[in-house]
Formats: structure tokens, C-alpha cells, sequence
């Protein structure tokens, strides 16, 4: 165990030791050990170290670098970096690799970048790793592919992995041959920069490897470094680190065996030093590598996209001309008004944006985003008229970009860009759900395929999630667990952590003093709470580079797209000065592009309905009655009744209610409402103000009036005032007094009295919190007026769409059933000779109803897009006429048995076929599972069980089957809800003498826990255990709504048959939205039917 060999350095060039100068002054001073290998909470299987947590021990120890080295990914490089950097600890950034050899075997190394090749060479060494796999376990780096491109590994050093490298494992095999053929290998393929890596933490055989290795080190002439496999931070934190991995279902770092010990911690200079005393090159090693490394990261440098079409020379010209074409456009449109005064006052406002926006240096943005929503809106791809802040900017609606007049609406440019405070500009960009993928692959197409990458998300462990995956971890069981976590307390926008809700809640706080499991249950996942768990794709985000993208980080690939997956978030993005494009999604677009392009034949919507037009009676009649289901942004219950409050008869309102209708100010909503009636008087605190909160009544509705209160009495410059806008939205003390002094000096310098501007501060500090971006309200509102044109113009083309879009939610298609039929809309049941997949408009100039819609048979339950097909193909040659013609003639591998009988269920059949659902079902069920339904068909014929098919002919029947309890529940089963009628039509009357109130009623107008009485039919029984034990659960429905009710377990141990019903007294609990209800019964009854 003497063996003492030399510490042994290898060469390095010039083009790796760029990024020194990232060094304090007189650089890092080494001392006798750097820990080189790190797992943290980004090598989501098998890693809990937060890096902060790491830097801060590092830095507390006087370690001088640290090394993060995560499981095939450098996802946490950034963070780390800059955490470093801030500490004053050499940031040395590397990976764990995972290997596949020529026959398969898999292994592991350690590479660590020296510099800015090295790390461009790691980040496309993962992206290759990356091509075929969907987890960071399932990456693997090719051997084969490392030994044709020898070149890859310049710039790195690589340490051989100790047991579960490649020559480790021969090492441990005894096979001492084999291990010094790896070796001289990995030597060549390094070109020398190669460590054969020694670890002591408590895993099987390690002094013998270690023996071995240093044997194999004096023979191959290779230098040896002490390393040590952090997991986890504190030796009290191992139960926790076997809880996260079995959390993950980890193997152990190379794929090999589920093996970590307690003695993978965070471990001290002086622990290693005498750990590897009898090796002092080893420890020695670990300094020469961390002088080596020198990467530097580019943090805070703007990489701007250039236009496709021009260099960045060239951009602002561009950009000049195309405002210029934009503005004519506009004008020839009438979307600018002509008169001369007025047109000043456009051009003017152009003339500022541009000016600040060529001053920043984006004028390549404005011409990248006008350049995809211009190819977008050619090729028939809806775009929405804007979101975000992004609307305030005159440019953007010049260009295309957006659809709002920002003069007209009062919007600033600041709100958006702010020359006082430089920060990247954020346009948000909504398309078609259909067509978003087809403008991210133009971009990728136009600026190259390694310039443009979606970013990636991080999910981490919230609270109720962390209490339920530790519990299943250590062994709680799991009515305590849900329990516990149902006691966290969930609010929208707001991220509630264990230790809040341990100040707030009662009930866990007097469990967790009282009870020793609960105690160690929410210790547990107090610790593991926040921690890295999943990394996806971001919902809109995409990035543009000027550069390769993997000159910054690794790619991975998605299925569902050819543009791959950055491994940055999009914080990183930012810090890197990358400039992010937000490609979002929104069905409601699709929706309207549906209705807009005339499913129905013979009709078609109007172009002009997707800009909308100043004032519609009927839009606004149906707003007004708060008839709003399906309408975007209007729709929820609460919306509903403060659209009654209000009789909206302008946009204005409705951008005022998008706005007042969140969390918190939703407590303004109705004082807007009763001062624009002329109920309450609209106090204004100084008539200054009149011109600026005149049109919401004098209540602080945006933020774009705090910046105008802020530029007209306290003579702010409008960045200014946008900076004053982010402080009072903030709450920031210290930043509130100096802004306070300044309002009230500059009010001076307008002759405005220092009384006065105290008062309109004081107003302004108490509700600027709750402002709201207006860019974002105005061009949302626009979006929903539309929406209600088109509903109130063309219910049946708008129903269909909706319904076609909500396909598998079976709750919403019927209420959207409820809806078309409140406007005689004819919802026509499933037909297989109708074989459409969404829901088909249609018109009868002979019905009396306004329309009628053809249910869409991929809404059928257990159907799928490839059944539909292969019927509407087999339906192409002749009408079916039959269950048995069905049969004989689908693809029974395409059309499986569980489709056909939902399609039975659904009552598909009734309209060419004379025989009852449950006659057909039958005859299904007889063919037998292994043969196909024509082989079926022609062996009943020749038994004579089976009429011939030789009948073409169409002949549609008359549905007259009674509509038994078990029909309507078949119904329920394929469509989700009762079609035909409902069974509570039986016992209305009864119903309502004991229960005035249905089930929607009591939902929009019940206080919280009062006591109520409803009524409905049984559609599910069940049993669920909770805090309190096991508690019978019913699923009661009438014909307007369902709710959940909570009774004790005998009531539902009493056979209670589906259909049948009941009346329940009990305590109602309504969610904040009032979207969903439960009822906790107090007693329970039978209702009889009325016979009359």
C-alpha cells in the first residue's frame, strides 16, 4: 500500500486556459484538496445537493474550487457558476457520463471542461448522448463514436470513473490485462488527459481496487486523483437521500447497482486529507486539475438573433422601412385614423419607440417576430390580437405583431420596454393550437436547425407532493399521508410551503406536536420539498441564437417535434443574455378559426368576425345576460355575476372586469360596478386625477395609471415612472421612501402643493399592488368580445367547434349540450353513417330550430382518431344498413370489440338497424374473442343463425326503444353523461317541492357550509378513506348539475341502485371559483317518483 506514484500534470494549450481572468485578484489559492465530483439536486435520480449549499460549505471550509458534475447533464451549470463566482470559489464545471461499450456493457466516466472547448466539446458529447433517450438514466454515450471523432475529447479531462468505470470493472474482476487495455485506450483517445480515479466512501472492495489501481498507475505511467462522490450534504441527510432515491427508482451511479453509502456527504479538506494520507499525489492531483480549469462563462452578455435576411448593420434601416409599409397598411385599413392632428400623434409616438428600440439594439427582434407572424397569418394560421405587455407598443400593432391600437386603449411603450432599466424585450405571440408547431419549425427552418431550441422546465417538489412521496418512502401509511397533505393549503398563484402551513393550520400544527410519525413524516418532507424532480419542455418558450446552441448547452430531442430541447431554463436563458420568443398555444383561436372557416355547408362566418367590430347589440345583449359558457376569459361563475353587475356596453368594461376579477383586487369589482350605475358616488382623491381615473370610475384599476398619475404630478419621465411601478407592486420598503421623497419634489417643481402629492402617493401606495397590466386586460378583452360575436352571430358553428375541441371532457361537452339546446341547437346522437370524428354543423331550412349539430364520434368513448377513419373510409363505397353490414366490412384490428360496443351504447346504431341496444350487444358479445367479425359473420351464415348481406340499401329507422334505466346507463358509459333525457325528468316535480333549488343553483348562490337540501339521481357509489376514516361517497346528478356527497358507510353498504333517487340534507363546501361542489350529509332519503 506504499505505492506512492508521481503527481503528474498533463500539457494544456492556449485555448484552454481562456476564462482566468474570472479569477480575483492574485488568483485562486489552492490549498490540499478540491472536491471534483458532485451530484446535486439536478441529477434528479440520485442527487439532493442544492448548489448554493454546496458554494456556501465550500467557501466556509477555504476550499478555493468546486467541481458540479452531474448525472449526464449541465442542467445546473449556470446556477452553479454564478453562485460561485458571487462566492469567490473557481467554479469547475463537468459531467458524470454514462457509457455504452462495442457489446453493450455499460460503465461510467467523470469529464470535467478546462475551458470554453472543453465545454462546447461536453455539451455536444451529452447532445449525442442524448439523441435516443427520454431520461438522463437512459443517455449513453457511445465508446465507438468517442473513438471516431478522437477530436471531441480535446479540452477535457477525463477520470476513469474508479469502480464503475471501464477499466475499474476489470480492475474488480481481477482481469488486470483487460483494465491496462482500457487504460492505453482511454490514454489515446484523451491524448493523456486521463486520471485513474480512487474513492474511499464505504463501498465493497475498495482497498483492493485501490491496490490495483495504483499498480496499474506506475505500469501504464498514468497519474491517480482522490475523489469523493457527493450525494447529499450532511451525514443526517443519508435517510433522506435513500427516500429521494427511491422516490426515482435510482440504480446506483452507473446503472450497475443500487449501492450509495453514509459516507457520501460533503466532506472537509482536512477529512479528505486523511482519508488519502497514504497517497498525497492523489490529493495533490486534485489541485493540478482544478488549475487547470478555467472555464468562463459569459454571463450577462446580450447574444441578440440576427434577421434572417440582413446583418445587424443593416437591421435598424430595415426596421425603418418596414414601419413605413406598416403604417400605410394601416392607414389603408382604417385601423389609423386619417386626420392630419391625429396622424401626428401616431408618427410621433413611432418615431419615440424607435428611437429607443434601435438605442437598445433590438431592432433584429422586431424584425424576427414581424418576420413569423407575418408567414403565419399567409398561411392561415390564427394569431391572436396580443398578450402581455407587448400590446403597449405602437411598433408591434404597425408591424402586425398585435392587433391592438395601443393609442386608442391608453397603453405606454415603457410598460414594455423601458429604456432606464435594460432589460430583454418579451413579446408574447398566441397561435392556433394546430399551427404553433408548424411556426417553430419555419423559425428552425429560416435561422437554422442548431440556432433555434425550445427551453426546458423544471418541475420541483411542492409541498402536498412531498408529503405523499415521502410517506410512500418511509413507510407511513397512506391515510395519514393524505391527511397530512390535505391539510396544506392550496392558493392560486401563491406557493404555500410545509413551514407556512405549520403557522397557519391548526389542525397540522397540533398533530405534529402530538404525533411522533406525523412529526417525522413532515420533517421529512420539509427537507425534500423544492427539490429538482423533473425536467420538460416549457410551454412557449423558444430560443434563437446567433451563434450554435450547443456551444452554450446540451441538446435533447421530443418526439411530438424536429426542434430539440435546450438544458436551460429559462432563468439560465437570461443570464446567458439569450433572447427567449414565447410561442403559446391557445385553443380558444382554434376555436374560432374553426367557426370562422364554415364547418357547416352552405354558411360560412365572416373574416371580419376574428377582429370584431366597435359594437354589436347581440355581442353585447349576450355578455350582458351573462350568458357566457365557452366565451374566453367569461365563463366562470364569479365572472358571470359580476358581468350581470356591471351590463358591460363597451370594450372598456371588459378589459376593466379582466382585470379587477383576480385575487386581489376582486374586492374593487363591485364599487367599479355600483359608481358606474351611479350607486356610489366616483370619489377621486385629486380632480388632477380626473383625467386619468375617469374612465374606470376613479378606482386604480392598471398600472399604466400609476405611471401616468406618477408622470403628471410627480414629474417622473415615463421610465421613471415605470421603475416607481415596479417598486410599489413589490412592496419594497426602503425603495418606497426614497420614491415617496422624489414624488413629492417633483410635484413641487409643477407648482403642485406638498399636501396634495402626499395624498396621491399615499393612493397610489395603496393600490398600485393590485394593479394590473392593461396591455395584457385590453388585448384579452379584445379576444373575448370576438369570441362572444361569434356566439351570438353563429351559435351552431361556435357550439360545434367548442365541442370538437373538448373532446374526452365529457363534463364540459355537456354543458355545452345544455347550452345549444337554451338556444335551439339540435345536438343529433352519434351515427355511424354520419363517421365524422369532431362534432359536424348542419342546417334544415324545414326545422324550426336554429341548427343542428352531428355528434362527433371520437366524443364516443374508447374510439380513437384511426377507428373513425377506417369507418368513414368503409362508408365512402355505400351506407351501412346494419350492425351485421357494419361488422363484415370495418378492420377489425383498427375498430376493436371495446369501440363497437361503446358505439352500441352510444346508440350509434338506431338509425340503421331495428333492433334494441341490448339485442345488439348480445350478439356482440357471442363472437367470440380470437376471430374476426366477418369470420363470425360467415360461420353464423352457414349455420343458418345469419341472414345474407346482400341488401344495399338504406333505410333509416325511427328510434323507438324504450329507455330503460339500464340504456340510459349505457349511455352514460359511452358518452359520458345521460343523452336521451335524464332520469331525474322522473322525479322533477317531486324534487322541487322538497328542494327549490337544482344542483347549479345551489352551486352559484350557497354561502360556504350552509345547510341545504338537494336532490338527484345515483350515477356512482363508492368508499374513501380519509383523515377521518372511511366515508361513503355518491355522485348525485340532476339535470342541471352534479355534486359530490360525503356520508357515513352504512349508506352506502344499503344497496343503492344507479338511477335511482335520492334526497340529501347536509353542509354544502364550494370551491373559491364555485366551479365544483361537495355536500356532507346530514341525512338521507329515498325520493319517490310522482305518479299523477
Amino acid at each position: 500500500m506504499g505505492l506512492k506514484p508521481r503527481a503528474s500534470v498533463p500539457r494544456r494549450s492556449a485555448a484552454e486556459t481562456e476564462g482566468s481572468a474570472m479569477a480575483p485578484k492574485g488568483g485562486y489559492h489552492f490549498a490540499d484538496f478540491v472536491h471534483l465530483r458532485m451530484h446535486s439536486e439536478y441529477s434528479m435520480h440520485d442527487g439532493m445537493v442544492r448548489v448554493e449549499d454546496a458554494v456556501r460549505e465550500a467557501r466556509a471550509d477555504m476550499q478555493c474550487a468546486l467541481a458540479l458534475t452531474d448525472l449526464n447533464n449541465v442542467c445546473g451549470a449556470v446556477k452553479f457558476y454564478k453562485a460561485a463566482v458571487r462566492s469567490c470559489v473557481k467554479p469547475i464545471v463537468g459531467c458524470h457520463l454514462l457509457l455504452r461499450g462495442a457489446y453493450g456493457e455499460t460503465s461510467s466516466i467523470l469529464a470535467l471542461a478546462r475551458g470554453g472547448l472543453g465545454f462546447r466539446n461536453l455539451c455536444q458529447i451529452l447532445t449525442s448522448a442524448w439523441y435516443n433517450a427520454a431520461t438522463c438514466m437512459e443517455a449513453r454515450v457511445d465508446v465507438r463514436w468517442l473513438n471516431e471523432n478522437p477530436r471531441i475529447l480535446q479540452g477535457i479531462v477525463v477520470l476513469s470513473g474508479a469502480l464503475y468505470g471501464p477499466a475499474g470493472q476489470h480492475i474488480v474482476a481481477g482481469n488486470a490485462r483487460a483494465a491496462r487495455r482500457a487504460v492505453d485506450d482511454w490514454l489515446s483517445i484523451t491524448q493523456g488527459s486521463f486520471y485513474l480515479e480512487l474513492q474511499r466512501c464505504g463501498h465493497g472492495g475498495t482497498e483492493a481496487y485501490i491496490h490495483r489501481a495504483l499498480e496499474l498507475s506506475i505500469a501504464a505511467r498514468v497519474p491517480v486523483v482522490a475523489t469523493h462522490p457527493i450525494q447529499f450534504m450532511a451525514p443526517s441527510d443519508y435517510p433522506l437521500h435513500c427516500v429521494r432515491c427511491i422516490m426515482a427508482a435510482a440504480p446506483a451511479c452507473s446503472g450497475e447497482r443500487a449501492e450509495f453509502t453514509k459516507e457520501q456527504h460533503f466532506k472537509s479538506r482536512e477529512s479528505m486529507s486523511r482519508l488519502f494520507q497514504d497517497i498525497p499525489s492523489a490529493l495533490a492531483n486534485t489541485c493540478s486539475i482544478a488549475r487547470m480549469c478555467n472555464l468562463s462563462m459569459e454571463v450577462g452578455r446580450i447574444r441578440r438573433p440576427v434577421y434572417a435576411e440582413c446583418s445587424h448593420t443593416f437591421e435598424a434601416d430595415l426596421l425603418a422601412c418596414s414601419l413605413g409599409e406598416g403604417m400605410r397598411a394601416r392607414l389603408a385599413e382604417g385601423r389609423i385614423p386619417r386626420r392630419t392632428d391625429l396622424r401626428r400623434v401616431y408618427a410621433a409616438r413611432i418615431e419615440d419607440e424607435y428611437s429607443i428600440v434601435a438605442g437598445m439594439g433590438f431592432c433584429g427582434y422586431f424584425l424576427v417576430v414581424a418576420d413569423f407572424v407575418r408567414w403565419a397569418k399567409a398561411r392561415g394560421i390564427p394569431v391572436g390580437p396580443g398578450r402581455g405587455s407587448g400590446a403597449g407598443s405602437l411598433m408591434a400593432y404597425v408591424l402586425g405583431i398585435t392587433d391592438i391600437d395601443p393609442i386608442a386603449h391608453g397603453l405606454l411603450f415603457e410598460r414594455f420596454l423601458n429604456p432606464e432599466r435594460v432589460s430583454m424585450p418579451d413579446i408574447d405571440i398566441d397561435f392556433c393550437q394546430e399551427g404553433r408547431d408548424r411556426v417553430v419549425q419555419y423559425v428552425s427552418r429560416r435561422y437554422g436547425y442548431c440556432r433555434v431550441a425550445h427551453i426546458t422546465t423544471f418541475g420541483t417538489m411542492a409541498a402536498r407532493a412531498a408529503v405523499r412521496e415521502a410517506a410512500r418512502a418511509i413507510g407511513v401509511s397512506y391515510a395519514v399521508s393524505d391527511g397530512i397533505a390535505r391539510l396544506v393549503p392550496i392558493r392560486p398563484a401563491c406557493r404555500v410551503t410545509i413551514q407556512d402551513s405549520l403557522k397557519e393550520v391548526r389542525a397540522l400544527r397540533a398533530r405534529y406536536a402530538s404525533e411522533a410519525d406525523v412529526r417525522l413524516l413532515v420533517d421529512t418532507a420539509a427537507r425534500m420539498e423544492g427539490l429538482v424532480r423533473s425536467m420538460a419542455v416549457h410551454a412557449g418558450g423558444v430560443i434563437i441564437s446567433p451563434t450554435d446552441i450547443q456551444d452554450l448547452c446540451p441538446l435533447y430531442p421530443q418526439s411530438s417535434s424536429v426542434v430539440p430541447v435546450s438544458q436551460l431554463d429559462k432563468d439560465d436563458v437570461e443570464s446567458l443574455g439569450l433572447v427567449k420568443f414565447d410561442f403559446l398555444g391557445l385553443t380558444t383561436l382554434t376555436i374560432l378559426s374553426c367557426a370562422a372557416c364554415g364547418i357547416a355547408r352552405g354558411r360560412a362566418v365572416g373574416t371580419h368576425a376574428m377582429r370584431g367590430i366597435p359594437y354589436d347589440a347581440a355581442a353585447f345583449g349576450l355578455l350582458q345576460a351573462a350568458d357566457t359558457i365557452a366565451v374566453f376569459q367569461l365563463e366562470g361563475v364569479g365572472m358571470q355575476e359580476a358581468l350581470r353587475s356591471a351590463v358591460p356596453d363597451r370594450l372598456g368594461d371588459i378589459i376593466a372586469l379582466i382585470a379587477l376579477y383576480r385575487p386581489g383586487p376582486m374586492h374593487l369589482v363591485r364599487s367599479y360596478c355600483r359608481r358606474k350605475h351611479g350607486i356610489e358616488e366616483a370619489r377621486i382623491v385629486d380632480e388632477q386625477l380626473r383625467p386619468i381615473l375617469g374612465e374606470t370610475y376613479g378606482v386604480m384599476v392598471y398600472q399604466e395609471q400609476v405611471m401616468r398619475i406618477a408622470q403628471a404630478i410627480g414629474g417622473y419621465t415615463p421610465g421613471e415612472a415605470d421603475l416607481l411601478r415596479r417598486v410599489m407592486s413589490r412592496k419594497q420598503p426602503a425603495d418606497m421612501a426614497a420614491h415617496r421623497i422624489s414624488f413629492v419634489l417633483g410635484a413641487a417643481r409643477l407648482g403642485i402643493c406638498g399636501t396634495s402629492a402626499v395624498t396621491v402617493f399615499a393612493h397610489m401606495e395603496k393600490f398600485a399592488s393590485y394593479g394590473f397590466n392593461k396591455s395584457h386586460a385590453a388585448a384579452y378583452a379584445t379576444l373575448s368580445y370576438q369570441t362572444a360575436w361569434v356566439k351570438a352571430r353563429h351559435p351552431v358553428e361556435f357550439i360545434a367547434a367548442n365541442m370538437s375541441w373538448s373532446l374526452g371532457d365529457y363534463e364540459r361537452i355537456r354543458r355545452l349540450r345544455l347550452d345549444s339546446a337554451r338556444r335551439g341547437v339540435l345536438l343529433l346522437p352519434p351515427d355511424v353513417n354520419r363517421p365524422a370524428y369532431r362534432f359536424t354543423p348542419m342546417f334544415y331550412r324545414w326545422h324550426r330550430v336554429r341548427g343542428a349539430i352531428v355528434y362527433g364520434l371520437g366524443a364516443v368513448k374508447s374510439s380513437g382518431d384511426a377507428a373513425v377513419r377506417d369507418i368513414a373510409r368503409c362508408r365512402e363505397d355505400r351506407p351501412f344498413v346494419g350492425l351485421s353490414d357494419f361488422l363484415a366490412r370495418i378492420n377489425s384490428r383498427v375498430v376493436k370489440r371495446s369501440t363497437i360496443e361503446c358505439l352500441v351504447k352510444a346508440g350509434a346504431f338506431l338509425y340503421v338497424n331495428t333492433e334494441d341496444r341490448l339485442v345488439m350487444l348480445e350478439r356482440l358479445h357471442a363472437i367470440p374473442h380470437a376471430m374476426s367479425y366477418s369470420t363470425a359473420l360467415h360461420c353464423a351464415a352457414a349455420h343458418g343463425n345469419e341472414r345474407a348481406l346482400s341488401d344495399n340499401r338504406v333505410v333509416y329507422y325511427v328510434a323507438t326503444e324504450c329507455k330503460s334505466s339500464t340504456q340510459l346507463q349505457h349511455e352514460r358509459e359511452a358518452l359520458g353523461y345521460f343523452f336521451s333525457y335524464h332520469p331525474f325528468g322522473n322525479y322533477r316535480a317531486a324534487a322541487r317541492r322538497m328542494a327549490p333549488m337544482g344542483i347549479e343553483a345551489v352551486r352559484r348562490r350557497a354561502r360556504m357550509y350552509a345547510r341545504h337540501i338537494i336532490c338527484g339521481v345515483v350515477v356512482s357509489v363508492g368508499v374513501r378513506v380519509g383523515q377521518v376514516g372511511k366515508r361513503g361517497v355518491l355522485v348525485l346528478e340532476d339535470d342541471t348539475d352534479y355534486c359530490l356527497v360525503h356520508c357515513a358507510v352504512r349508506e352506502v353498504h344499503v344497496p343503492l341502485r344507479i338511477c335511482s333517487a335520492v334526497v340529501v340534507t347536509g353542509r354544502v363546501s364550494i370551491s373559491n371559483d364555485r366551479e365544483r361542489m361537495s355536500l356532507t350529509a346530514v341525512s338521507m332519503g329515498a325520493l319517490v317518483r310522482c305518479v299523477r
